[in-house]
């Protein structure tokens, strides 16, 4: 039976790499709270998360005016008019292949549906990813990868299919505060992540949204020295 476990998980990772997956990973759900993964709606019983997640484009990243406008914004175009579409698609894939196996599968949205009055998703990608072992949560409150640190868009497909999950990966950011010292509007406060506390303890994201709602920003992805290119070209 592990063996079954193992190759099924590893002909979907490699079915998901083929389709532009960046990173892979399998999360346990069972081992989450409903303060990390709130869930609603079709698949909400589903003991399982396929994290998927795809690369944003350094230049790009790095480049971008962050006072621009969203028209005007190469950086907006590229992650919410290129990459979420296209993490929806391999999502869609995902989920294809897991139905044709007879299993139930569920995609949910790279943008999910949203809770304005919280401003929150009715699904943590970031925290799945958390517990699938792809990443750690880092003072900006994003995912930080080992590989692309925090450039990266995520994706999420719930399935009862009997996978491999990976394992919590527990960092930290230490002495950093790059993206504090870049957020401008303080919205970030320095505190390192716990699962235990809500996302007040050390983000405000009414004051992070109000200031995106007329510039891109992204000072926090690029602020971050793990996984920049500068890292990865030494």
């Amino acid at each position: 039976m592990a063996t079954e476990v193992a190759t099924l998980t590893r002909e979907l990772e490699d079915f998901a790499r083929e389709r532009g997956a960046d990173l892979f990973g399998v999360a346990d759900l069972r081992t989450a709270s409903d303060l990390n993964v709130p869930r609603t709606g079709p698949g909400a019983d589903l003991p399982l998360a396929v994290s998927l997640a795809m690369c944003l484009n350094d230049t790009i990243v790095d480049e971008h005016d962050p006072d621009e406008g969203h028209r005007q914004s190469l950086y907006w175009h590229h992650v919410y008019g290129v990459v979420t579409p296209a993490l929806d698609t391999l999502a869609h894939d995902v989920s294809r292949w897991l139905a044709d196996r007879r299993f139930r599968a569920v995609p949910v949205p790279g943008s999910s549906p949203y809770d304005m009055e919280r401003l929150e998703g009715v699904f943590s990608h970031k925290f799945a990813a958390h517990l699938a072992g792809v990443g750690w949560i880092g003072k900006n409150c994003l995912l930080l990868t080992r590989r692309f640190g925090p450039r990266v868009r995520l994706v999420t497909v719930l399935t009862d299919a009997p996978l491999e999950a990976g394992s919590t990966m527990d960092r930290r950011c230490g002495r950093c505060r790059e993206c504090v010292n870049a957020c401008p509007v303080d919205a970030l406060n320095g505190t390192e992540f716990r699962a235990d506390q809500p996302r007040e303890f050390r983000f405000d994201a009414f004051k992070c949204s109000e200031y995106r709602r007329e510039h891109s920003c992204g000072l926090c992805v690029a602020a971050c020295p793990v996984g920049s290119h500068r890292k990865r070209r030494a």
